[in-house]
């Protein structure tokens, strides 16, 4: 997918990352806390990345129910 950026960010430790989705240009941005291990975000990525294949970003199922089932 070419429409995914990925960035790191200094976060809290219980945050893993993130993915936020811009609607108007159709893009994906992933955001993996950069105090974790590369091993941590990798499986965090994975984790995002599952979000988008899913299309969890177009279901209205409530995000528990999501995050419940991803996991």
């Amino acid at each position: 997918m070419d429409n995914i950026n990925i960035i790191y960010m200094n976060m809290p430790c219980k945050i893993k990352g993130y993915v936020a989705y811009n609607t108007a240009d159709d893009y994906y941005t992933i955001v993996l806390n950069s105090r974790l291990s590369f091993s941590q975000n990798q499986q965090t990525f994975e984790h995002e990345m599952k979000h988008i294949k899913n299309g969890d970003f177009f279901s209205d199922a409530n995000i528990n129910l999501i995050e419940n089932y991803s996991h």
